[in-house]
């Protein structure tokens, strides 16, 4: 999802991957069919556009995520945070690309399962904050991977403090300098977090490949 982008050729290979899931289909046939009540999955993808089924699909995974069912319509309101997410973070990247909704995506849905958990207490919930966007405007150029970059944000702000982060990017400190101030617990807690989004969005790239420039 996170590199997909608006053209006829994203449709038919979406609308190649729709038909070859039949459980996935199943649920984009049933929560679009005010676009098309028989289910054409090729009107049904040139209408809606990519957000459009971005949006609705989301909404549903959500929503089954919080009650356990699939719902017969997309709850459009469970997504509005999202794109808002995503809207405060365009400036900062490529036009085109998906990352930033995708980590508030994961960031949503990974706060609906600690809401569910019969013991939280030690589990702390990725939240982004406006605050957290506002160190994005230090920034030099735009990251192709804006949600790994917002992630490690995340973090050091939670480790360092937001004044002090603030003061160290203001100085240009380097990764693997913000890195080296954090305690062996926190640095491993970190690394155990990026392990757990590379698994959740399948992307293995961040640590195999030298990605610092993007």
């Amino acid at each position: 999802m996170s590199n997909i982008q608006n053209s006829t050729q994203v449709n038919n290979n979406l609308e190649m991957y729709i038909n070859e899931n039949k459980e996935l289909n199943a649920i984009v046939k049933k929560i679009f069919r005010d676009i098309d009540p028989d289910g054409f999955l090729g009107k049904i993808l040139s209408i809606s556009g990519w957000n459009g089924i971005r949006n609705r699909l989301a909404a549903v995974f959500l929503e089954h995520a919080m009650t356990g069912k699939f719902p017969e319509m997309a709850n459009l309101n469970l997504v509005t945070d999202l794109v808002s997410v995503e809207n405060k973070l365009r400036h900062f990247t490529p036009a085109g690309g998906n990352r930033a909704f995708l980590l508030a995506f994961y960031a949503k849905m990974s706060l609906i399962h600690i809401k569910m958990k019969s013991d939280s207490r030690e589990l702390t919930p990725l939240i982004i904050k406006d605050e957290h966007i506002e160190f994005m405007k230090l920034s030099k150029a735009k990251s192709v991977r804006i949600d790994w970059l917002m992630l490690q944000l995340i973090q050091f702000e939670q480790f360092l403090g937001q004044e002090r982060l603030y003061g160290l990017l203001k100085n240009e400190t380097r990764y693997a300098s913000l890195f080296s101030l954090l305690s062996r617990d926190e640095q491993t807690q970190m690394m155990n977090n990026f392990l757990a989004y590379g698994a959740s969005i399948n992307d293995p790239e961040i640590f195999t490949s030298d990605v610092s420039t993007q």
